[in-house]
């Protein structure tokens, strides 16, 4: 019955997906905000909520008040499709995202309306002047970047790029690290060169449920000579400390799985 299960949960995902994209877009020009927050981020973040209630996802975040409070950057692990569903679950959030996410039917437009950041990886004056307004960003909502520039293999943590770490230097941007752990993390990862419809059948097709754990770390404030190097190889240490005890810590206790 897992191919019932799993049409019946993408069925449900993308009607919340369309729906809530739609009322975002339809609602960006209300200059209302609650608690900070524009009308559209909130909508985002119940449809976020919805969405993982049909995923079965379950996200724990013991610190979730320092990171509402946060106003800066949000540097965490990227393994999965679902890492931007877990952070905008506990709170919503931009991000800083490739070029090609723009022209997305309903999601395109959402991001745009939520200020998303937008960048052409392969063309230097896009990655340019995406840095030069990050540097002096709104700092509210945060920003999230993935300073791995790229998905990991849920083993371990790739080397962490220097040039998040210089954007939050020259704009002496506050940033959080973060550490994203999956229980089981078969179920969430999305590997690299896999399609993105085969990693979310691997979770919509499952019956029991898979645990999202969002550590949030101390907060790190840049000064100007700050050496990024050193930062993010300060940084990759201590969410690899976390990885590892999470990790070592739920082999023991797997969530049973089909």
């Amino acid at each position: 019955m897992n191919w019932i299960r799993g049409y019946y949960r993408l069925c449900l995902a993308f009607a919340t997906v369309g729906l809530g994209g739609t009322l975002i877009v339809l609602t960006s020009w209300i200059p209302l905000k609650i608690k900070k927050y524009r009308l559209g981020f909130w909508i985002l973040w119940g449809v976020v909520r919805v969405l993982m209630a049909i995923l079965n996802v379950q996200v724990v975040c013991e610190k979730e008040e320092l990171l509402r409070q946060h106003e800066g950057f949000i540097f965490p692990n990227h393994l999965s499709y679902l890492d931007i569903l877990v952070l905008v679950y506990v709170l919503p959030v931009r991000f800083v995202a490739k070029a090609e996410v723009k022209t997305w039917p309903v999601i395109g437009l959402a991001a745009t309306a939520i200020g998303c950041v937008f960048v052409k990886r392969e063309d230097k004056a896009s990655r340019k002047a995406a840095r030069e307004k990050l540097a002096h960003v709104d700092r509210f909502p945060p920003v999230v970047l993935f300073p791995e520039g790229k998905r990991g293999p849920g083993t371990e943590l790739l080397p962490l790029r220097y040039g998040a770490f210089e954007i939050a230097v020259q704009g002496e941007v506050p940033f959080v690290p973060c550490a994203i752990v999956y229980d089981p993390m078969e179920i969430a990862i999305w590997r690299r060169g896999e399609h993105v419809l085969k990693a979310i059948w691997r979770l919509v097709s499952r019956s029991g449920p898979v645990r999202a754990e969002l550590v949030v770390l101390d907060v790190v404030q840049p000064k100007p000579d700050d050496d990024p190097v050193a930062l993010a190889n300060g940084t990759h240490e201590v969410i690899t400390a976390v990885l590892q005890a999470k990790q070592d810590n739920l082999l023991p206790h797997k969530i049973p799985h089909e």
